[in-house]
């Protein structure tokens, strides 16, 4: 029994070398093994604005000594700058892709949002493979702050609309940390003898100002506007409360 086994392993190894053999004799170019020895966790956060990356490419046909590797991240919008000189570095690739000449990459001074790190090994002859990492950064660990709410007067009319105008801004760590003006998240919470509303957040939409119409019939009693702000990395300001009453 021993030696059957031992027999179909031999014709198993020889089968595979062969194949191998069969691919490189009929000049079929082999893709580059590429993986990650050093990188962030897949969907991990991470509560720092800076990450290392560290791979190892091989390739079957060894011909990666006149290859070419790149990398990329997006949001690509961000710059990506040179770690030892802090300047702005030239794009050698269409796409948003940057060559390297390392098996490594830091990136500094990362806003928080959720990025995809690629690296793409490209060998000699044209055979690519590209592994991705998504992660999460979560550096600011500071809330937005709601600067001012324009509210109705102490005695509005009794018709509607009633306008709610918010002013806030982010407060971060670093200033490419904070969230941009227009880019905060707003909640608001209005309730009246007659009804309560309660807004599910949304953006800004590219204002630095929310603002809240309120559209019905007025009924006497407290009128309560509560809101809060929050930021890109789920900070979430204090809240801000204004109220009237209207009388009978």
């Amino acid at each position: 029994m021993r030696h059957v086994k031992l027999i179909i392993f031999i014709g198993l190894a020889g089968a595979l070398v062969w194949g191998c053999v069969e691919d490189l004799d009929t000049g079929a170019n082999l893709e580059p093994n590429v993986w990650f020895i050093w990188a962030p966790d897949t969907n991990a956060v991470i509560f720092q604005n800076s990450a290392d990356f560290i791979w190892i490419a091989t390739d079957h046909d060894d011909d990666l000594g006149m290859g070419v590797t790149y990398v990329k991240l997006e949001p690509n919008e961000l710059d990506w700058f040179n770690v030892d000189t802090g300047e702005n570095v030239h794009f050698e690739h269409p796409r948003g892709w940057l060559r390297v000449y390392e098996n490594g990459y830091q990136i500094l001074d990362l806003p928080d949002t959720s990025y995809d790190f690629s690296v793409r090994v490209v060998d000699g002859r044209g055979a690519e493979t590209i592994i991705n990492r998504h992660f999460v950064v979560r550096f600011d660990n500071r809330p937005p702050v709601i600067d001012s709410v324009i509210c109705p007067p102490g005695k509005p009319p009794k018709i509607f609309p009633w306008e709610y105008r918010i002013y806030a801004h982010d407060v971060a760590r670093s200033p490419r940390a904070a969230t941009p003006d227009d880019s905060l998240m707003f909640n608001y919470r209005f309730r009246t003898p007659c009804e309560t509303v309660e807004a599910d957040p949304e953006w800004a939409e590219g204002n630095w100002r929310y603002d809240v119409f309120i559209d019905g019939q007025a009924c006497p009693g407290d009128y309560v506007f509560r809101c809060k702000v929050r930021d890109r990395a789920w900070n979430v300001s204090e809240e801000f409360k204004c109220e009237f009453t209207i009388e009978e």
